[in-house]
């Protein structure tokens, strides 16, 4: 056969061949792993713009090019043997070459991909068609460039066999990348889909290069070289291997990651968290797997660490609630309450228990939602405002867990899940938007993302999908604020088993209460005397009896015939919203309440338009085991009601509130770095798990030790932090009084008479429906 051998290599006929099955499987396995990594890589990809989504193209283009293209060419060429399988008679490369047709396709690829898709949600069938011709083409490309390359050979080819494989590498990756971004689009892109479609895309490859292979015919060139065969083969192995590796390296650390992150998202189902709820024109932020960016507030948490129910009607969720309306109020504390929750201890203090966890729990909520607003990349007075809604998470069972319908007003049985989602909700522009999304998040459609959200957190899809639409159709920036003019309300109060009071509102408008615009901008003298005729009276009177009256009260006011028929409508659309028989009962109170408004530019600039809110009200007391039973209104905690009423944007009292929190907070100072003793080793390993350990200890009955001043005062200013004072804000009123003599005789004062008195400027004045309140029940 040696004879043979010499004599078909100095015919220059072509060259005999076969092929090793082993090299053959392993070719498509380099290809498969290098497939793989390019569609886990695509898959993370969020926009078409920022240096993250760049350098997941470029990592994507080299994994493909380099190693699913590349590197699964020259292992396949490896399993060509000419001859009898000579050494000095096997496929040499020329270097040059060699390395060309490695970067030529995944220069390629970089441009197929960022044409292919630009990470939002948006499927262009053009630029994926287009896209999966360019990496076809780069697959056809690559092999043969690779073959222009062989040193010792000249390949001859047969055009049947050159077309069938453009056609299957483009047909391939066309099919590939289609079902890969409808897919991703929907978020139904689960791991074992990514696998079948890189063994479309591993398969595409192959077969383009075998089709392209079997066409192929060899003969020897004359000025070939083969003494430098053996080194050639052996360099290519090893760099093929070098390759590989990474590619696997890569694939581990992708399973890793995602096993961490399941791990994770299982604990957060049994944990308190928070969660950013950012919306675009409806359509919701999400990471790349589908899931909402969320930080842990605590890891443990016990609702018996509260005297009631965590809720709407508790104090410290209205103080979450009023807190992230005005971030700038404790912007500045966050560095302090972070080492005021390292240095809190396991110390029993049976009477301080609860106030203890009060405090640490709204520490551990602001310190989260600054971990939160660092994640996202903006500053904390833009993370978002607290949503009223939280979910119940972790649930054995479906059942309801919206906590708004565990409330005892709303008649439904408590069900105490074992951790809790609160959202911090926000609406963005498209420019910030595309911001966020060169950060890695992306912008979809709710729908696409509540299986994996339901997944994740272990709630009901219907329960999830409620508090999403709840999010979504909410408007912070006009949140309890109304138009201007005048409107006729129902201020219907009913007492609740806590002791407190529940007040009738709007499902789908929680802070204000069911009300209709009369058709005027504000009320003048003449309006005052037509209620003043009605004050007191019922609304089943003045639709019954007094109905007839109307009209000619109106006239006697002063008034224009048409305000008594839009008295009418407003006062008919307003039974027709209750539908309950209790506003039948409802006393008319002639007094106007004024609320705030949310006034146009363009009102501001037209004369005659009113920028006053005003308000009549019917006002009764249900009965406390009444129902609703109208469609859209609810019952919601009163105090709650009142903490919205002080929670609008612009609104005084937050100055009042940042003052409380101040005082409140800032003398908690953690102690100095010095004098603090030294943790045991492994005790804080991160911020979860730090404030579960603090919560934990709470839970069981704790306090937080405070360092004595052992040290000189200057530890005092130590630091350029607001915890690092008492916090002693002291607020009077000077008041000068000068007293004219009234006879000659008097004995005159030396000077003005100065009265000092001080003010609490921290405590909350009245709202309107407190005060409305007041006159009910008395």
């Amino acid at each position: 056969m040696a004879d043979t051998s010499a004599e078909i290599m100095s015919s220059g006929a072509f060259v005999p061949r076969h092929y090793l099955a082993g090299y053959v499987a392993l070719s498509y396995c380099v290809s498969f792993v290098g497939s793989l990594s390019t569609l886990e890589l695509l898959h993370l990809r969020t926009s078409g713009r920022g240096m993250y989504n760049w350098y997941l193209v470029a990592g994507s283009s080299v994994t493909m090019g380099g190693i699913a293209i590349w590197s699964m060419h020259f292992v396949g060429n490896r399993a060509t043997i000419l001859l009898d399988g000579q050494t000095e008679y096997q496929l040499a490369y020329n270097p040059t070459y060699t390395v060309l047709s490695f970067f030529v396709p995944i220069l390629v690829l970089f441009g197929a991909y960022s044409l292919a898709g630009s990470g939002t949600d948006e499927v262009q069938q053009i630029r994926v068609g287009l896209g999966g011709v360019f990496a076809g083409s780069s697959i056809c490309g690559m092999h043969y460039l690779g073959d222009a390359g062989i040193a010792n050979y000249q390949a001859t080819y047969s055009i049947p066999h050159v077309v069938g494989s453009v056609i299957i590498a483009v047909a391939a990756t066309s099919i590939a990348l289609t079902l890969f971004f409808l897919m991703r689009k929907n978020f139904t892109n689960c791991w074992w889909k990514r696998v079948l479609l890189a063994f479309i895309l591993a398969g595409g490859v192959s077969a383009m290069h075998w089709t392209a292979s079997v066409g192929t015919k060899f003969h020897v060139r004359k000025e070939s070289h083969t003494g430098q065969v053996e080194l050639s083969r052996r360099w290519m192995v090893i760099i093929v291997i070098a390759l590989s590796v990474f590619c696997c390296v890569v694939l581990l650390g992708f399973a890793l990651a995602a096993g961490r992150n399941r791990r994770i998202q299982n604990q957060r189902a049994q944990r308190i968290v928070l969660a950013s709820a950012t919306f675009e024109d409806g359509k919701l932020m999400v990471l790349p797997d589908g899931t909402l960016p969320m930080k842990t507030i605590t890891d443990t948490f016990s609702e018996q660490s509260f005297e009631e129910h965590f809720g709407k009607r508790h104090q410290v969720f209205q103080w979450l609630y009023r807190t992230s309306r005005n971030w700038r109020g404790v912007n500045d504390l966050i560095p302090g309450m972070r080492r005021h929750l390292r240095a809190c201890t396991t110390e029993k203090d049976g009477q301080r228990q609860e106030d203890e966890y009060s405090v640490l729990f709204r520490e551990m909520f602001c310190v989260a939602a600054k971990d939160l607003a660092d994640a996202t990349h903006q500053p904390l007075q833009s993370v978002g405002v607290l949503h009223e809604d939280m979910l119940i998470t972790g649930q054995i069972s479906g059942g309801a867990s919206l906590a708004s319908k565990m409330d005892p007003e709303a008649g439904t049985k408590r069900n105490r899940g074992r951790g809790k989602v609160l959202f911090l909700v926000k609406n963005v522009d498209k420019a910030e938007s595309a911001r966020l999304a060169t950060f890695g998040f992306r912008f979809t459609p709710p729908s696409n993302v509540y299986d994996v959200l339901s997944r994740v957190m272990q709630v009901p899809k219907h329960d999830l999908s409620k508090v999403v639409a709840s999010m979504a159709a909410s408007d912070p920036d006009r949140e309890a604020l109304i138009s201007p003019g005048v409107y006729l309300g129902c201020f219907a109060v009913q007492s609740d088993e806590n002791g407190g009071y529940n007040v009738l509102i709007r499902e789908g408008a929680t802070s204000r209460l069911p009300m209709h615009s009369l058709g005027i901008s504000v009320l003048t003298p003449g309006h005052f005397r037509f209620l003043q005729t009605y004050n007191g009276r019922t609304a089943g009177e003045l639709t019954t009896t007094l109905r007839p009256s109307i009209k000619e009260a109106a006239q006697a006011a002063g008034l224009p015939e048409s305000f008594a028929s839009q008295w009418s409508e407003a006062l008919s659309r307003l039974l027709l919203e209750t539908k309950d028989s209790f506003f039948n009962q409802a006393v008319l109170d002639a007094n106007p309440q004024f609320l705030p408004t949310a006034t146009s530019e363009e009102a501001m600039s037209r004369p005659g338009i009113g920028t006053v809110g005003q308000m009549i009200v019917f006002k009764t007391l249900v009965p406390a085991n009444a129902t609703v039973t109208a469609p859209n209104l609810v019952f919601t905690p009163l105090t709650f009601f009142a903490t919205q009423q002080r929670s609008y944007p612009g609104c005084a009292e937050h100055e009042v509130h940042a003052r409380r929190v101040y005082r409140e907070f800032s003398g908690r100072a953690a102690p100095a770095v010095g004098a603090r003793s030294k943790p045991r080793a492994g005790f804080w390993k991160g911020a979860s798990s730090q404030f579960g350990r603090v919560s934990r200890g709470i839970t069981a009955g704790s306090s937080c030790s405070r360092s004595p001043s052992v040290s000189s005062e200057k530890k005092l200013v130590a630091n350029n932090d607001p915890f690092a004072l008492a916090g002693i804000m002291v607020s009077q009123t000077v008041t000068i009084n000068v007293v004219e003599p009234t006879t000659a005789n008097e004995m005159k004062d030396l000077g003005p008479r100065v009265a000092v008195t001080k003010l609490d400027e921290s405590a909350d004045n009245l709202t309107w429906c407190e005060a409305l309140l007041r006159s009910v029940v008395m």
